[in-house]
């Protein structure tokens, strides 16, 4: 499907693997410019010449440092001109019991998932309006709408990033900035791989039993990818997602089972 994007610029909080990396790479497939940060020069070169696009770049920010991110937009916007969409996709799962979780990290992952994202859209919104518009897409995880027991951090922190869609989309919706979510679960990447999955760990399973039965609670029967995630990123940066605004767009196979 061709999808209107060429010419655009996307800037990907978190693009250097997995989730980020794949929409970095359908969003430069789709013809847009594309910009990704993370922390660590070293992963985004490589992550860079993954994407394949003679206009993709990798700018070194820590996206928990409001100048960090002040200077991002300001260096993403002087490289290409201007910014369409905005993807925030920093951060990770932080399992663990409320006693278990020390408050640095707490703080950490909200200042990476919701103070980030506050940020890039203060600093982004103006660079769209200038633009006569924008999208500005969230990713968040299946936690913050299927609170779990060993996921408390990221049932709260999660919960706050729908908190901000909802608010900033009828914030920005008058001045041509659509806010939305996509909300993965069921998703086989580096971030999986690396979870000590807490049913795991309660019902003695091995990783492989522990993955099959993760498959089985999937209505499509499997676990999802990267890229499908990036499919449902780059509908929302068309011109087809036009009429949708402050919505959370589940991508997870059928698997969660909220109604909102």
């Amino acid at each position: 499907m061709q999808l209107g994007l060429t010419g655009r610029v996307a800037l990907i909080s978190g693009g250097t693997s997995g989730i980020g990396l794949a929409i970095a790479q359908t969003l430069a497939g789709e013809g847009c410019s594309v910009a990704i940060c993370g922390r660590d020069k070293a992963r985004l070169d490589k992550a860079v010449v993954a994407i394949k696009s003679a206009t993709a770049k990798g700018f070194v920010a820590d996206i928990c440092k409001p100048a960090d991110v002040a200077a991002l937009v300001d260096d993403v916007k002087k490289a290409f001109g201007g910014i369409d969409i905005v993807v925030s996709n920093a951060g990770t799962h932080l399992p663990g019991t409320l006693d278990a979780i020390p408050d640095e990290a707490l703080r950490r992952h909200f200042q990476t998932k919701v103070v980030g994202a506050w940020e890039l859209a203060r600093h982004v919104v103006p660079v769209m309006k200038q633009r006569g518009g924008g999208r500005f897409i969230v990713i968040i995880g299946q936690a913050g709408k299927v609170p779990q027991a060993n996921a408390i951090a990221s049932t709260v922190v999660n919960a706050a990033q729908h908190a901000l869609v909802k608010s900033l989309s009828d914030e920005l919706a008058p001045q041509g900035i659509l806010v939305n979510a996509v909300c993965p679960s069921r998703i086989k990447s580096p971030l999986t791989e690396s979870l000590t999955l807490h049913n795991e760990m309660y019902y003695g399973r091995s990783l492989e039993q522990q993955e099959s039965k993760w498959g089985a609670e999937v209505p499509l029967g499997r676990w999802g990818t990267p890229e499908d995630i990036a499919r449902a990123v780059a509908f929302l940066a068309s011109d087809r997602a036009a009429f949708i605004v402050g919505a959370n767009i589940d991508v997870d196979g059928g698997h969660q089972r909220s109604i909102f």
